[in-house]
């Protein structure tokens, strides 16, 4: 009797150890962007565009949100994941850099062409 108590009291011990354990996240910095100079011109139609119709619509075409294919790109990006002037609080930004959702499909280029997109105004051109 003594023995089968103590075994479901150490079982008991140890899943709540487990189930109280700490989890660690780890941060991975993103790389440095520079704001783009002034005057700096980037288009969504020739730019950003391209990068979605490469990389992001095969699995964001309609089915999972944000819409990326072409003509409904941008209506389902800003304001809900994009904030114009702002890539750092932008949701498009966060899972493209390193550590976010996306960051194993986008290349330093791209990022930083989101980056210059977002900072220089997020416009639809």
């Amino acid at each position: 009797m003594k023995k089968r108590l103590f075994r479901l009291l150490f079982l008991s011990g140890t899943l709540l150890v487990m189930l109280t354990a700490c989890e660690y996240d780890f941060i991975v910095p993103a790389p440095p962007v520079t704001p783009p100079p002034p005057g700096d011109t980037i288009s969504y139609s020739q730019d950003i565009q391209p990068f979605f119709n490469s990389k992001c619509v095969s699995c964001h075409a309609g089915a999972v949100a944000p819409n990326l294919s072409t003509g409904q790109s941008y209506s389902a990006l800003v304001p809900a994941y994009v904030i114009a002037g702002s890539p750092e609080t932008s949701e498009l930004y966060i899972v493209c850099k390193p550590g976010g959702s996306m960051a194993t499909h986008t290349s330093a280029e791209e990022l930083q062409l989101i980056y210059r997109w977002i900072y220089a105004g997020a416009k639809n051109d």
